[in-house]
C-alpha cells in the first residue's frame, strides 16, 4: 500500500511557479529523495505534504486519505506526519529528554510509556548523555538527532526531512549519512527526504526523483538513475562531466562512435534516437578518465594540455584543453601547467546526447 500519493500538485506564490502538475507514490518501508538545485521546488514539496501550504491544485493522499485537495485541507497536527528541518527547530528552552517527549505529552500518553519511549531513542541515537542538557548545548550533529528522535517519538505514518545534513560540516555530514541510512533501514522508516546533494540521495533512498523548476525530469533507483541519466542536465548532476561538442560517426544500438576534432572515441548512447552526423555532446565521468603515456597503444585516446591543476586532498583535479573543448579529470599526481597529456577514456563511462539536449 502507498503512504502517500500526490497527483497533479501546483503550487505557485503569487505569479512565481513553484510545482508543476507533480505527480509521485511513496511504499510503505520506502525512503524516497527528492533531488535537485536550490529553487526547484523540493521543500515547497514537503511543506505541502506536511500540511504547512496549502496547493493551488492537486492532491495528496496519506494512507488513501484525502488531506489536501478538492477543498479538503487537514491540518499538519491531523495527518500523523512528522518533518525535520534544516535548522533542526528545536526549543531553545527544554531540555533534551523533554523534547524528544513533546509530542507524547501533546498526545496525552500516559508518562511510562513516554519514558520509555524517550529512553529507547536517546540509546538508538546515541545521545543518552545529553538528556538533561538545552540546545545551545549541543553541536550540530548533536541537534541533528535529538531532532531525528523528536520526529520518530510518536511513530508517524511519514517522516518528512528537508535537507537535514546540510549545516554539518563534511566528515560529519558522511558518518551521519551512514548512521540514517542504517537506522531508517532497521525501522523501516517510510521517509520522504530533500537534497541537493547527489551522494545524499543514492546513500539513504531507494528511489530518486530529480525535480528541476518543479517538474519530475527523471527518476529510478540511484544505480539506475546515476549509470544511465537520460538527459545532460541529469547527467550533470550525476557528477559526469566535460560538455565537449562532438559528432556522432557509427551507431551500434546503444554503444556508438564519435569525432572530437580528428579524434574518434567510442561512447555510450542515451535511449533518444540519434543519426549519423548528428551533432552531441559528450560527458565523461571525471573519476574514470586515465592519463596514458603518449607512446602506449590503446583505443579511445583523446591528447589534450594541462590547462590547470588542483589539489584537492587526496588527488588533483585537472582541467585539460582538447582542442578547443574543456575536459575534467582527477589524478593521482600532479601535471604541469602547459604540459601535453595524453587521456584514456572508458567507453563505459561516457554518455552522448544531442546537442539541443
Amino acid at each position: 500500500m502507498n503512504v502517500l500519493e500526490v497527483r497533479g500538485l501546483t503550487k505557485a506564490f503569487g505569479a512565481t511557479p513553484v510545482l508543476d502538475a507533480l505527480d509521485l507514490d511513496l511504499a510503505e518501508g520506502e525512503v524516497l529523495s527528492i533531488l535537485g538545485p536550490s529553487g526547484c521546488g523540493k521543500s515547497t514539496l514537503l511543506r505541502l505534504v506536511a500540511g504547512l501550504e496549502r496547493p493551488n491544485a492537486g492532491s495528496i493522499r496519506l494512507l488513501g486519505r484525502l488531506v489536501a485537495g478538492d477543498g479538503v485541507h487537514v491540518p499538519p497536527e491531523a495527518r500523523h506526519v512528522n518533518m525535520v528541518f534544516q535548522d533542526y527547530a528545536l526549543w531553545p528552552h527544554m531540555r533534551v529528554d523533554r523534547i524528544i517527549g513533546y509530542g507524547l505529552r501533546a498526545r496525552r500518553q500516559p508518562e511510562p510509556l513516554i519514558r520509555e519511549t524517550v529512553g529507547e531513542l536517546l540509546s538508538m541515537l546515541r545521545i543518552q548523555h545529553l538528556a538533561q542538557r538545552y540546545p545551545a548545548e549541543l553541536s550540530g550533529g548533536q541537534q541533528q538527532r535529538v531532532a531525528i528522535a523528536r520526529a520518530l517519538a510518536t511513530d508517524p505514518d511519514l517522516l518528512l526531512l528537508d535537507e537535514p545534513l546540510s549545516n554539518l560540516d563534511v566528515q560529519l555530514r558522511q558518518d551521519m549519512r551512514q548512521e540514517l541510512a542504517s537506522l531508517f533501514q532497521r525501522l523501516g522508516t517510510t521517509a520522504l527526504y530533500v537534497t541537493h546533494d547527489p551522494v545524499e540521495a543514492c546513500t539513504l533512498a531507494q528511489r530518486i526523483i530529480v525535480l528541476r523548476a518543479g517538474r519530475v525530469v527523471e527518476q529510478g533507483t540511484p544505480e539506475a538513475l546515476f549509470a544511465q541519466p537520460g538527459s545532460a542536465w541529469v547527467a550533470r548532476l550525476a557528477g559526469f562531466d566535460g560538455d565537449l561538442p562532438a559528432t556522432l560517426t557509427v551507431m551500434n544500438g546503444r554503444l556508438g562512435e564519435v569525432r572530437i576534432a580528428e579524434h574518434s572515441l567510442g561512447v555510450r548512447l542515451p535511449a533518444t534516437p540519434l543519426a549519423p552526423g548528428q551533432a552531441v555532446r559528450l560527458f565523461v565521468d571525471p573519476a574514470a578518465i586515465r592519463l596514458q603515456p603518449a607512446t602506449e597503444p590503446g583505443w579511445n585516446r583523446l591528447p589534450g594540455t594541462v590547462l590547470q591543476a588542483h589539489f584537492e586532498g587526496r588527488h588533483w583535479r585537472l582541467v585539460v584543453d582538447c582542442d578547443g573543448a574543456r575536459l575534467t579529470l582527477v589524478a593521482p599526481s600532479r601535471a604541469v601547467i602547459g604540459e601535453r597529456i595524453t587521456l584514456h577514456v572508458p567507453v563505459e563511462e561516457t554518455l552522448a546526447f544531442a546537442a539541443e539536449s
